[in-house]
């Protein structure tokens, strides 16, 4: 039989790490690449695998997903994040791609659980994702979502859009918990887009907060998920909006503009006059 590798990324996971773990137990080799987390991640995971690997933190675990993948040794790769869990009805599909080796690449449906509830709608279902795949099948960029290229002459295939075959993606808690992982996303994004010389215009922000909310809203049905769609629809824009606005941060830095106050302070504190000894 070939050897199916489960490879996780972690950072503070102690409240996730165990249940994804149980799900991918079956799994020949379970990888953890850790990013120094300060709770008891590590012991926990310590219980399932002693095939644990650092690597330095990182804004989108996307960046560490090649060093984590290469520390692999089996044919197969499941690339699974700690917030998520294979259900066994998927489990029993992804071992029957591997008996009958009628793929390289499988894309696995995912459900996304987001402020309490599955989003059905919203682009967030199907929400394929090629994470089941043949070692070498796959080429890793080092991007933050683009990360993952599929190499040529790969077989894909696309999993039924079954809910009960899908991984189980418990994402955002609550709206606190998506600004805060939307804050380091799109200083990423930024940061791509200027090294690769995009440039700044306050029509080209506008356009994409307003399409960030129309897509998800109404081209991906978001209205079907009532507030929650809404909310989500508004936050995607907004995501969209401060890509630009960090890019504009970016170019005024490199023309000379960066924000440094410590001469408006001392020229504020001066009136003072200076102490005496």
């Amino acid at each position: 039989m070939a050897k199916i590798s489960a490879v996780i990324n972690t950072l503070n996971e102690e409240s996730n790490i165990e249940s994804c773990l149980e799900s991918v137990s079956w799994c020949d080799e379970i990888i953890v690449v850790d990013m120094y987390s300060e709770d008891s991640t590590d012991a926990l995971v310590r219980k399932y695998t002693d095939k644990i690997y650092k690597h330095e933190k990182v804004v989108g675990f996307d960046i560490a997903r090649k060093f984590a993948v290469d520390k692999a040794t089996g044919d197969w790769i499941l690339l699974i994040d700690a917030d998520e869990l294979v259900p066994v009805q998927l489990k029993e599909l992804l071992l029957n791609v591997v008996a009958t080796d009628s793929a390289d690449v499988v894309f696995i449906p995912r459900k996304n659980y987001i402020m309490g509830d599955w989003i059905r709608n919203t682009g967030f279902w199907p929400d394929y994702q090629p994470r089941f795949f043949r070692s070498g099948a796959i080429e890793f960029t080092g991007q933050v979502h683009n990360f993952m290229h599929i190499a040529g002459g790969s077989r894909t295939i696309h999993l039924p859009d079954d809910a009960t075959r899908a991984v189980e993606h418990f994402c955002y808690r609550d709206a606190a918990h998506f600004i805060t992982k939307l804050n380091g996303y799109t200083t990423i994004e930024a940061r791509q887009m200027f090294d690769n010389g995009k440039r700044f215009s306050l029509f080209r922000l506008l356009a994409a907060g307003f399409r960030g909310f129309q897509v998800r809203y109404i081209s991906q049905k978001g209205f079907r998920d009532g507030y929650r769609g809404f909310f989500l629809s508004l936050m995607m824009g907004w995501y969209r909006t401060l890509v630009y606005i960090k890019l504009w941060e970016l170019h005024n830095e490199k023309q000379g503009g960066a924000v440094d106050y410590r001469e408006a302070k001392r020229a504020i504190v001066s009136g003072y006059g200076k102490r005496e000894e």
